[in-house]
């Protein structure tokens, strides 16, 4: 499309300006879709037809290759190893809020140019919760497994949450499905008290899938967990819609599966060729389709900016996770989640963090084109201020180049970014830049990467003959090793790679 259409969307008042959806599968594969990969077992007809009528990016990468990072990156347009957590941190249970006071997210971003903001479903960025005893406050921000529940004030508001971060509406749960409190948190406020331990739910529901030390509201079962943050997705656009005519609205939609636990319902047993995780999947995509439904519903698709993507790569079910949360294996079934990659959630290799990425657009984006541009989550602000012409300040998604021009049409270049960053759970470092990806082995803190005594190892692949990264090339190409060693200490060293 133009550059008139760019302008006159800018410009114009809030009424024209497009709606903007956010849809975040979790721990779901590039493999898993049928449009991606025609070997799937696994039939995805409602993003398949979604993959259909947009742009589809077949180079874009999560902020990191597990949750917590992932989803930092997409909210801040920023790296989360520049956090306190630091490189392969993650977040505790009951650990404080991480998006540091005073930091733009996109909910912000948004709402401050009239849109009505709403998160629907998985928030894993931290919450405070209210103590009883705030001596323990610092003690709760960094115990691994915080299992002091009687100290948490349940029964109050959060003294941070979601609502703190731009979001007008939300209705999430704190974090991955089988985390503690298995509670839903409705406008920074849980809506029961959770009293149950996981014994005690095993003995009322029959059996539980969350973790064996959780603490659980009552009637919060995971059958019911898919389907309750599916409707209130709705109910969001609807509302938005119908109550607010002519106010745009931004919902972020961070569904919980297909992470573990793998419990589909009993409607979708049996509904995929690859045991009970194809089945969790064919659930996502039937609840995918009932969101967009609801806007067709509501007449407001042309007018819709739909993405739709994975928080990062799938998990390697064939160990470490327990056969309860598992409930089937995809290795036996022939089927590969990670497609044409190697590698998994956590992991450096491609298959832990290159992910699908759908944009839908009536308006401006022809359906079915396919664009081989390399793309971030930290790239997501930076696009919608293009968008809605907003200049950024310099402490805001500093780790983001905006990729607007490449929906419009008006340029698809290899890479918008000089070059990006992946981080492995463990905490080692690797940078892309073009074809080549450089893997640091051996420092895993930002302070390990900038000292130059410490000792480390490098590796080369060329994904542009190699996809599967089978072939370590650094001792062809000695120049471009050196070269991008250095960029990424820059990167680390200035505390942005965005210019």
């Amino acid at each position: 499309m133009t550059q008139t259409l760019y302008l006159s969307v800018a410009r114009a008042g809030t009424a024209t300006r497009p709606n903007v959806v956010i849809i975040l599968a979790d721990d779901m594969g590039y493999g898993d879709i049928g449009f991606l990969n025609r070997q799937s077992r696994i039939p995805t007809p409602n993003l398949d037809k979604l993959a259909r009528e947009s742009l589809v990016f077949t180079d874009a990468h999560s902020a990191g290759s597990y949750c917590v990072p992932s989803r930092y990156g997409l909210l801040t347009g920023r790296y989360m190893w520049r956090t306190r957590l630091g490189s392969g941190g993650n977040l505790a249970n009951f650990a404080g809020t991480l998006i540091e006071p005073g930091r733009m997210t996109i909910a912000d971003l948004l709402g401050n140019e009239g849109f009505f903001t709403g998160l629907v479903g998985k928030w894993h960025q931290g919450i405070d919760w209210k103590l009883h005893d705030e001596n323990s406050r610092e003690i709760i921000r960094t115990h691994s497994n915080y299992q002091d529940f009687e100290n948490i004030d349940f029964s109050a508001p959060v003294l941070k949450g979601p609502q703190d971060y731009g979001f007008e509406y939300s209705f999430a749960t704190a974090g991955s499905a089988e985390m503690n409190p298995s509670v839903f948190i409705e406008n920074n406020r849980a809506t029961a008290v959770p009293t149950l331990s996981s014994q005690e739910a095993k003995q009322k529901y029959g059996q539980w899938y969350g973790r064996d030390d959780n603490i659980i509201a009552q009637g919060h079962t995971m059958d019911q967990l898919v389907p309750t943050l599916s409707m209130k997705a709705c109910e969001f656009v609807e509302k938005a819609t119908r109550t607010r005519p002519g106010q745009p609205f931004f919902l972020y939609y961070a569904m919980t599966a297909p992470h573990n636990p793998i419990v589909p319902n009993a409607e979708f047993v049996g509904t995929s060729r690859a045991g009970a995780y194809g089945d969790f999947v064919v659930e996502v995509d039937h609840h995918v389709g009932r969101l967009l439904s609801k806007i067709d519903e509501l007449g407001i698709e042309r007018n819709t900016i739909v993405i739709f993507t994975s928080d990062n790569g799938p998990v390697d079910r064939t160990r470490g996770y327990p056969a309860k949360w598992v409930r089937g294996d995809t290795a036996i079934y022939g089927h590969d989640s990670n497609g044409p990659f190697q590698g998994w959630k956590a992991g450096l290799q491609e298959g832990g963090h290159r992910v699908p990425f759908f944009v839908r657009w009536p308006k401006t984006i022809d359906p079915g084109g396919v664009c081989p541009t390399t793309i971030v989550f930290n790239d997501i602000i930076p696009t919608l201020a293009e968008m809605l012409n907003i200049e950024l300040n310099s402490q805001t998604a500093e780790d983001g180049r905006s990729f607007f021009k490449a929906l419009t049409g008006q340029s698809r270049p290899t890479s918008f970014h000089e070059a990006i960053i992946h981080n492995h759970s463990n905490g080692t470092f690797a940078i892309r830049k073009g074809d080549f990806k450089l893997t640091l082995h051996g420092p895993k803190t930002v302070s390990q990467v900038l000292d130059n005594d410490f000792p480390f190892s490098l590796m080369l692949h060329d994904l542009g003959e190699d996809i599967e990264e089978t072939t370590d090339v650094s001792d062809k190409h000695p120049t471009v090793v050196k070269q991008m060693h250095a960029l990424l200490k820059k990167y680390v060293r200035e505390e942005r790679s965005a210019p």
